[in-house]
């Protein structure tokens, strides 16, 4: 017969918790990078933007809520741009979609994770308007 007890702790251990000795555990998990795989196998997921930090090969990456990575390439840029502005501080705690795409890369069609915009896009300042009072001297 198979026991379902549990086994008993190590003769003076004990198991408390110290707030101030939390780790933040992702870091051990590897590079986190996405792959057109990962979302293949797992279908579209909702992540928010936590980090956009300059990534390697002169792009930026954008890390998310749940320690995933991906690298921004010019369609996901102009996307997030349209939406939330060329700040990226403005891209912060955004909620967005990763699906799988094509993109055309160097005259071939490519699969690619791509970036969809779930928050509501930021409010656009109007462009100012010309004073038509000022005269200019010619």
């Amino acid at each position: 017969m198979e026991s379902h007890r549990r086994p008993a702790p190590a003769v003076g251990c004990t198991q408390v918790r110290r707030e101030d000795k939390t780790m933040d555990m992702r870091q051990y998990s590897g590079s986190g990078f996405l792959k057109v795989a990962d979302i293949e196998a797992s279908g579209p997921r909702r992540l928010t933007i936590v980090d956009v930090a300059e990534g390697r090969f002169g792009k930026p990456d954008i890390e998310f809520d749940d320690g995933s990575k991906v690298g921004v390439n010019a369609t996901n840029n102009r996307t997030l741009i349209a939406a939330y502005g060329s700040d990226s501080d403005n891209w912060i705690g955004k909620h967005v979609q990763l699906v799988v795409g094509e993109v055309v890369y160097q005259g071939d069609v490519k699969a690619c994770i791509l970036v969809r915009p779930l928050s509501k896009p930021i409010e656009k300042k109007p462009a100012p308007s010309p004073d038509m009072d000022d005269s200019i001297p010619f």
